[in-house]
């Protein structure tokens, strides 16, 4: 799938009430959303948007976020776990959507459920 950038306003709040309004959603789509919920409370910086929090990780893997760059990222934050455990944690939970789906790329996931949410 082509990478899409048209969920750049989609709000952590509209995330939410996906996750806990929506009738129409799978329960993939629903653990998809949670995970990256849970992932952005965790992470160091609060973000308004899905887009700024996909791009601060995008900088921060130095490229595609995928289940290796996350891994990668994972294993030089544990160099110092008690500086970075908050992100450690926000990656195991970028880590498990990578288990629900067969796409490679956080940000075609994230494109995919936005489809979906708006």
């Amino acid at each position: 799938m082509a990478i899409l950038r048209d969920y750049n306003n989609l709000t952590f709040d509209q995330l939410f009430d996906f996750v806990a309004e929506s009738q129409t959603a799978t329960e993939v789509d629903k653990k998809i959303a949670q995970k990256i919920l849970e992932a952005e409370r965790d992470w160091r910086t609060s973000f308004d948007t899905l887009d700024s929090f996909i791009s601060a990780l995008e900088k921060t893997v130095g490229g595609i976020i995928t289940k290796s760059s996350l891994n990668k990222l994972s294993r030089h934050y544990k160099q110092n776990v008690l500086q970075n455990a908050w992100e450690l944690e926000s990656i195991s939970y970028l880590n498990d959507i990578f288990d629900l789906t067969k796409e490679k790329d956080l940000r075609n996931i994230v494109a995919e459920l936005t489809e979906k949410i708006k």
